[in-house]
C-alpha cells in the first residue's frame, strides 16, 4: 500500500531540464515519486544518451515504493517532433493527411517511441484547422473539417498501436477557434455549444473508444459553462477547461461517457496559471476530474 505522499506523486507526469541521469534528477524523482515522466527535445543529445536516460529513469521509478512508470513524449511530426535530431524529421499532421500517410506517420512514430522503450505519444492533435488558430497551431492540425480530423486521427492511432504505443487526443474540447497561444495566456473560445458539439467535439466523440487518453486544453469555453449551469442550476466561474468540473467531469466523463485517462496540459503554461500557483492549478485540475496532471519543466514547480 502506498503512503499518501507517493499516492499524490503518482497523480503527476513531470518533465525536467537536463539530458543526463544525475544526482539532482534522482533526488527529484525520489522526492516526488511521479506517476511518470514526459521527455522533451532538451533532454535528448543523442540516441545512445537518450536511451540510457530513459533506461535509468525507468529503473529508478520501478523500484518500491513506486508503481511501474509511465514514459511519454510529444511526437506529432512537423514542428513538434522531439526525436527529429536523433532519428530524422517526420512530416506534419497536415502534410501526412494530405498525402494519405496518416497511418504510416503513426506507424513510424510508434516504432521510434518503442525503440526507446517509451509508452505513450501525446498525439494526435484533434483540433480543427481554421484561420483563427493558424498562427498558433499551423500544420499541427490535420484538416479543417471534423471528418478529415477523424480520418487522420483514427489512422494515426492505428499506426501507433502496431508498436503497442498509446495515443492521446488533444486539445479537448478544441483549440481550433482560438487566437491566443495557451502557453502564454488563456484563449477564450467564443463558439456556441451546439457548434462545438457538432464540429470541435466530433473527433473526440467519434474516436472515444479508440483513444486511451485525452489531454484537456487551457482555454475557456463560456458556452459550455453556460450549458452546464443551465442543466444543473449551478453556475461556475469561467476557468480553463483543464480546471473546469463542467467540462472535464460534466461533459467529457459525463455526457460523452469517456472512460479513458484524462490529462491536463502542462500546468506551467500561462493559460492554466492566470494568477494561480502551480499548487492551486493542480488542485483545480484534480477537482475538475483530471486523472493525471502535467508539470513539465521546472523542479521547483514540480516540488510545489
Amino acid at each position: 500500500m502506498f503512503n499518501l505522499s507517493v499516492q499524490v506523486g503518482h497523480l503527476f507526469l513531470i518533465g525536467f531540464e537536463g539530458s543526463v541521469y544525475d544526482r539532482p534528477l534522482e533526488d527529484l524523482l525520489r522526492e516526488v515519486r511521479p506517476g511518470g515522466v514526459i521527455f522533451f527535445q532538451r533532454n535528448i543529445t543523442g540516441a545512445a544518451e537518450f536511451a540510457e536516460l530513459v533506461r535509468r529513469t525507468a529503473a529508478f521509478l520501478s523500484t518500491p515504493p513506486s508503481a511501474p512508470p509511465f514514459l511519454a513524449i510529444d511526437l506529432e511530426g512537423g514542428k513538434v517532433d522531439r526525436l527529429r535530431d536523433v532519428l530524422g524529421p517526420l512530416p506534419s499532421a497536415r502534410d501526412a493527411a494530405r498525402a494519405g500517410l496518416a497511418r504510416e506517420l503513426g506507424r513510424v512514430a510508434g516504432r521510434e517511441l518503442a525503440s526507446f522503450s517509451l509508452h505513450a505519444d501525446f498525439a494526435p492533435v484533434l483540433d480543427l484547422g481554421s484561420p483563427e488558430s493558424e498562427s498558433v497551431l499551423g500544420n499541427r492540425t490535420a484538416g479543417k473539417s471534423p471528418d478529415e480530423v477523424v480520418r487522420f486521427g483514427g489512422e494515426f492511432l492505428e499506426g501507433l498501436s502496431e508498436s503497442n504505443i498509446l495515443g492521446c487526443g488533444k486539445h479537448f474540447p478544441g483549440l481550433g477557434s482560438g487566437r491566443l497561444d495557451s502557453h502564454l495566456e488563456m484563449p477564450r473560445i467564443e463558439k456556441e455549444e451546439s457548434l462545438l458539439w457538432e464540429q470541435d467535439l466530433f473527433p473526440y466523440r467519434a474516436l472515444a473508444s479508440r483513444l486511451p487518453m485525452i489531454m484537456v486544453a487551457h482555454a475557456a469555453y463560456p458556452s459550455l459553462e453556460r450549458a452546464f449551469a443551465s442543466s444543473t442550476g449551478h453556475p461556475m466561474p469561467l476557468v480553463p477547461a483543464s480546471l473546469s468540473p463542467a467540462i472535464v467531469s460534466g461533459l467529457l466523463k459525463g455526457r460523452m461517457g469517456y472512460e479513458g485517462l484524462v490529462l491536463s496540459d502542462d500546468l506551467e503554461m500561462g493559460g492554466a496559471l492566470g494568477g494561480r500557483s502551480i499548487g492551486e492549478a493542480a488542485v483545480g485540475a484534480l477537482r475538475a476530474g483530471c486523472d493525471l496532471m502535467l508539470v513539465c519543466r521546472h523542479a521547483d514547480n514540480v516540488r510545489a
